[in-house]
């Protein structure tokens, strides 16, 4: 599958450059000595990643769905679609979010994983690690074809805060989108282990599809290697594609 991300002088293609090396290039003001000093020798490794013939990426065409929702929805098993609407009935809503104002839920969600089993120390950083990071503005490196957004399943708690902002909103599950071109990839995503029976994340991933259905230039979801968690991406459709970056 081709995809052409329609690279150009003023951008850094920062979805690739994290599927290359994660957490040197998860954010763009975070990893800002690494997107001035590292990016341009990085590139030609991203073009071979994706062009290794022996790596199947996890991705859903939109072609397949004729860009409409409706179908991509009417595809899923019937299991998929009762946990989506256990979710919904357990008042938990979608909605985009500016990350700086909810450090602390995404901290919360991370170490509730982390009690279950270990993860990466990456993920339960003080909070002031992810202060200032990059969400909610066009930053100078994107443009309306390149951009990032941060997305959210949320509860509504009256007067409810993270730290000094009043949210009124306590969010249970994460989700950054990066769009480059015609391809959009899924980055650091979680929800909290201790609601993940309440069919959250299915929620979370349809909404997005959702989302980017809306837009008619891209091409395909892609959620990292298809070698990670085959069973759960299959149960939303997601199928195991080789794709040819095109800068």
């Amino acid at each position: 599958m081709k995809i052409n991300v329609f690279n150009n002088n003023n951008i850094k293609l920062q979805g690739l450059c994290y599927y290359n090396d994660s957490y040197k290039y998860w954010d763009l003001n975070h990893c800002k000595h690494a997107f001035e000093n590292d990016y341009f020798n990085l590139l030609p490794q991203i073009n071979g990643k994706f062009h290794n013939h022996t790596l199947l990426m996890a991705t859903i065409s939109l072609d397949d769905y004729s860009h409409k929702f409706s179908i991509y929805r009417n595809s899923l098993s019937s299991k998929i679609k009762r946990d989506i609407e256990i979710s919904k009935k357990n008042k938990f809503y979608f909605k985009k979010l500016n990350f700086n104002h909810h450090i602390y839920d995404f901290l919360d969600i991370n170490h509730s994983q982390n009690k279950y089993r270990k993860i990466n120390p990456w993920y339960v950083q003080p909070p002031e690690i992810f202060l200032n990071s990059h969400s909610g503005y066009i930053h100078e490196w994107e443009d309306d074809s390149h951009y990032s957004q941060w997305y959210g399943l949320f509860k509504y708690f009256k007067h409810y805060k993270q730290a000094e902002i009043t949210t009124n909103e306590k969010m249970f599950a994460y989700c950054k989108l990066v769009v480059e071109g015609e391809l959009a990839t899924i980055h650091l995503i979680w929800g909290h282990r201790n609601f993940l029976n309440k069919g959250i994340m299915f929620h979370l991933i349809t909404n997005i599809v959702e989302e980017i259905m809306k837009d008619e230039r891209l091409k395909c979801l892609v959620y990292y290697a298809w070698n990670q968690y085959p069973k759960w991406k299959s149960r939303m459709l997601f199928k195991p594609k080789k794709i040819e970056i095109i800068l």
